[in-house]
């Protein structure tokens, strides 16, 4: 558990700051930008994000559960990589001249040229990053996520301030991807290879196409439904849902994705010694329910306050879709780690039969309620977690070897938790009524400093394991253990 515990304390310290970038990234586009050109490269994102499906192949998942990494496995994942990655560029660049025509504006066919060149990066760092994953380097992973995510966020900034306008987004992702590349390259020097070969191509094409069955789905339905949205409700609109979604995917990313990715790992290494998953797991559901729930619901209670106050007032009526969707979270959260159990535990076949099921349904009802409004359209978010919830438990239980009531009892401590965070977010946003979104920056300062104090409150009363582990970290990070090199062997 102590390997695991430095993990979450790396990667934990990285995804905090790499937040705190994007977030303010994120604030100076909102100021700079309208709200129907924020719609224009939030269309391309989703645009892109569609045709990243084909990445989804799990090349990296593969790299990291195989229990003997041969050369010839590593080699032809390179190469495989590099194909899809090709085709990928090739792909927003014939889509860009079609885009642009599907909504009569031209700075979409702008911002998926420039998009085009992004995934190109990942060709000569996909190898190097996947096996410093796959030896548990999260220190080395840590600082090349904070440098990438900084010098991104800078660009993004001053070419927004400059004027750029949504062209600031997709260069800025240029500079995280060059960044990124470069500390890969130099900090996982000893993983480099450059060899090309499809000698394994059998095995790693069974696993990579049940990825895609998996995720790709997934990702086809949520991103044909955003770009769904941009047709029938206009680039307003989507600018308005983007801001709503983006804001709930830096949280999920940057935390629920943190948890998953150091989980997966110990996952699959305790698959490979034949231990039951059992304990880890409640410990992540106790982790993430206790840590995530808070989160989450304390940002659907100040949603709207908190839109005006951080990116002006012309966001303020993406405040209902933005609580709508933080509460699908949550109850995605209730069970949480699915698609790292199903992978570790080598069961992506029962996995892509439940997300197309899940996936068809959602998509159906989204598109339905792009023709009522955008909190309708939000609001199937959470018929989506929820229909998640009742698909999935059952397989969780058996793949962990747990029961409901083991479940029951990390929602109770979880649920605990967050009342005590929310409360006074939630009186003071019901004392205001319908001025709730004029609320003075002191008052919710206040709130929130005050729900974080009941909230490390009760990890004390109720003897969490969350605080077992800050303290774990704390102590691991202290003076005896500073003099180490980050990704050391220990």
């Amino acid at each position: 558990m102590r390997s695991v515990r430095s993990s979450f304390a790396w990667m934990g310290g990285a995804q905090l700051l790499t937040v705190l970038f994007q977030f303010v990234a994120q604030v100076v586009l909102a100021r700079c930008l309208s709200v129907h050109e924020a719609g224009i490269y939030a269309f391309a994102l989703s645009v892109v994000a569609l045709l990243s499906l084909i990445q989804a192949a799990g090349l990296k998942a593969l790299i990291i559960r195989e229990e003997v990494l041969s050369e010839a496995v590593e080699a032809t994942a390179f190469t495989m990589n590099a194909l899809i990655t090709i085709g990928l560029s090739l792909a927003i660049l014939l889509f860009a001249l079609f885009g642009g025509a599907f909504l009569r504006e031209e700075g979409v066919r702008h911002v998926l040229q420039a998009m085009a060149v992004t995934p190109l990066f990942s060709i000569f760092f996909f190898l190097p990053a996947a096996r410093m994953e796959r030896e548990g380097q999260f220190a080395r992973i840590a600082v090349i996520g904070i440098a990438g995510a900084l010098a991104g966020a800078l660009a993004t900034i001053l070419l927004a301030l400059r004027g750029w306008s949504y062209m600031s987004v997709p260069y800025g992702q240029w500079v995280t991807g060059a960044a990124t590349l470069i500390l890969t390259n130099i900090l996982g020097a000893p993983f480099i290879r450059l060899r090309l070969s499809l000698r394994s191509w059998r095995r790693i094409g069974g696993f990579g196409m049940q990825m895609l069955a998996v995720a790709g789905v997934n990702t086809a339905s949520s991103r044909l439904s955003e770009i769904a949205l941009a047709r029938v409700q206009g680039l307003e609109t989507m600018g308005l849902f983007f801001r709503a979604s983006s804001l709930n995917t830096v949280l999920w990313v940057n935390l629920h994705t943190l948890i998953g990715r150091v989980m997966l790992v110990d996952f699959a290494r305790l698959h490979r010694q034949g231990i039951s998953l059992r304990d880890r797991y409640l410990q992540s559901l106790d982790i993430t329910t206790g840590l995530l729930w808070p989160v989450f619901a304390g940002g659907a209670v100040l949603a709207a306050p908190a839109l005006k106050l951080i990116f002006g007032e012309k966001w303020v009526p993406a405040a209902p879709a933005l609580s709508m969707i933080l509460i699908a979270s949550m109850i995605q959260i209730s069970i949480s780690m699915t698609w790292e159990i199903f992978a570790a535990k080598d069961r992506l076949a029962i996995l892509t039969r439940i997300e197309y099921i899940r996936s068809a349904l959602t998509f159906a009802l989204f598109v339905a309620a792009c023709f009522i409004s955008l909190e309708a359209a939000a609001a199937v978010r959470i018929v989506d977690a929820l229909l998640a919830v009742a698909l999935y438990r059952r397989h969780l239980h058996r793949m962990t070897d747990t029961t409901g009531r083991d479940f029951l009892r990390c929602y109770r401590r979880g649920l605990v938790l967050t009342l005590l965070a929310c409360l006074p977010a939630l009186l003071l946003v019901c004392f205001a009524g319908r001025r709730a979104a004029d609320l003075a920056p002191a008052s919710l300062a206040a709130a929130v400093a005050l729900g974080a104090a009941f909230w490390l409150g009760g990890l004390v009363v109720l003897r969490h394991v969350l605080l077992d582990q800050l303290r774990g970290m704390i102590r691991e990070r202290g003076p005896a253990r500073g003099s180490r090199l980050p990704g050391k062997a220990q």
